[in-house]
């Protein structure tokens, strides 16, 4: 019987850290740590819910959702070890400086996604990245490993922009 209950408790011990192992939620635990490391973003609130799976197991892309607050929703999706991000602003902001606390999750993804750049040079790179999308309806530039892009979709009941985070493939 002790044996029974040894292997009980080590069986959940085993899948509680291969739960933990998950490469998405590594990510996201990162992406809170930059959050609160930022001295522009640690007094913002967000909501912090861990990334719950939305596909089926036989599903070739893995998709996982989370939301830092009412507006500001974040997606992993996880295809043979590569993972993409993105990031959706909806309703979208009315001013940059209302956006502060959609650009503290976009540039802690970015940084945990493509450390090619600090937190604070994408936080300053973000609002640009915006500007353009608001105006030309989207932006993109390209890292050595990744192509970081922003699309402003124009809709009056629900203005929405969504900042991407795609590996290039050779």
């Amino acid at each position: 019987m002790k044996l029974i209950a040894f292997g009980c408790v080590l069986s959940f011990l085993m899948l509680s850290v291969s739960a933990n192992a998950n490469p998405v939620n590594v990510l996201y635990k990162k992406t809170i740590n930059n959050i609160v490391d930022n001295g522009q973003c640690s007094e913002q609130e967000f909501t912090l819910k861990t990334p719950r799976r939305i596909s089926d197991d036989e599903d070739e892309i893995q998709l996982y959702t989370t939301k830092f607050s009412d507006d500001i929703f974040l997606s992993f999706d996880v295809e043979k070890n590569v993972i993409k991000a993105s990031v959706s602003i909806a309703p979208m902001r009315d001013t940059l400086s209302a956006q502060l606390s959609a650009f503290c999750v976009v540039s802690a993804v970015q940084t945990v996604i493509d450390p090619s750049k600090s937190t604070n040079e994408y936080m300053k790179l973000d609002p640009k990245m915006y500007a353009s999308a608001v105006k030309n309806g989207h932006y993109k530039f390209q890292s050595k490993k990744y192509e970081h892009s922003v699309s402003f979709q124009k809709d009056k009941r629900m203005p929405t922009l969504t900042f991407m985070i795609d590996p290039i493939v050779e």
